[in-house]
């Protein structure tokens, strides 16, 4: 399955096809020079597979886990860069999770004013969210996602194969995301999660659930109105992820938990049944007080209010302003 996503940097291609990191000729130069940036734990799963391919590459690898999404790592990999002479026309591979594709994206859109790089995602909450769009950074102790930029990558290259791999708590962290699309923006994805097992055919839903990302990027890429929708249940969700100092929830987990609290009271059972059907949290004791602290540092905030996304029915979100005494 192909997608192309339309963006005023560059058009990218989204493939995603079974075994298709098997045969990454297919569709990469391999006479390029590239740059693999991977967790410690990818990279011994995929970093040969890819390299021993690839004439001209070297691999740098950072610690797992969302506190790598950081200042240290940043500035700790750009020197790497630079000391091995990175060129403007050398490529960067995001080969990971969220957490790598956020990272490196940020580092290839200021590394010598912004160099070429490609998203190879390796789990399911990457593959439907983070590595579409653009949007890449890095946390501070004081807010996630605080430092960044909106940078589209050249390509992006889904193999659906890789999630055999994960454990079944990061499936379900994407799972989260995916019925974020599902009450959004489609109640037949919703009903699909809640009542097939949609792992027998994940290609097919990870397709879906792109489709309705793309449709959101493309028309508004630099996040300024129509997709807000795509932050359904993130205002709270970094909230519960920072309140926790990122320790306890993974992000699609935090972003259920967020989902609750935005909507309407008559259908919220039915989040509550799915969430549960794949072993997602629905209730915490943080303080909503406590929360809301996180809350007033949220990208989205102004002076005035912040934007949240609200769901009264499912497949139709909506925006709307509202002051942080109201929240």
């Amino acid at each position: 399955m192909k997608l192309t996503i339309k963006s005023t940097r560059r058009n990218y291609d989204i493939y995603i096809k079974d075994y298709l990191l098997d045969n990454i000729e297919n569709y990469l130069d391999v006479n390029r020079n590239y740059v693999i940036i991977s967790d410690d734990n990818v990279s011994k799963l995929y970093a040969n597979k890819l390299s021993r391919k690839l004439t001209n590459n070297y691999l740098i690898e950072f610690p797992e886990g969302e506190v790598s999404k950081s200042l240290f790592q940043y500035e700790r990999i750009a020197k790497i860069l630079l000391e091995n002479g990175i060129k403007k026309d050398s490529v960067i591979i995001a080969l990971g999770g969220g957490v790598t594709g956020d990272l490196a994206g940020f580092l290839a859109s200021t590394i010598l004013r912004g160099i070429e790089y490609i998203q190879i995602p390796t789990t399911l909450l990457s593959q439907i969210d983070s590595s579409i769009g653009g949007k890449v950074g890095i946390n501070t102790d004081i807010a996630k996602n605080c430092i960044g930029s909106i940078y589209p990558p050249s390509l992006v290259l889904i193999d659906p194969k890789v999630l055999d791999t994960l454990s079944a708590r990061q499936f379900n962290n994407g799972i989260a995301e995916m019925i974020k699309y599902g009450m959004i923006k489609s109640r037949h994805l919703f009903d699909d999660l809640k009542t097939l097992d949609i792992k027998d055919n994940i290609g097919y839903y990870i397709y879906q659930s792109l489709l309705i990302k793309k449709e959101l990027v493309e028309k508004d890429e630099f996040d300024e109105k129509d997709r807000h929708l795509l932050n359904f249940g993130h205002t709270f969700g970094h909230a519960y992820e920072a309140f926790y100092k990122y320790s306890k929830y993974l992000h699609g987990e935090a972003v259920g938990l967020g989902m609750l609290l935005m909507v309407d009271k008559e259908i919220k059972n039915d989040l509550k049944e799915v969430l549960s059907k794949y072993s997602l949290p629905t209730e915490d004791q943080a303080s909503k007080v406590d929360l809301l602290e996180f809350v007033k540092l949220d990208k989205k905030a102004q002076a005035n209010g912040i934007s949240v996304v609200m769901v009264d029915k499912i497949g139709e979100a909506y925006i709307i302003k509202k002051q942080i005494e109201e929240l």
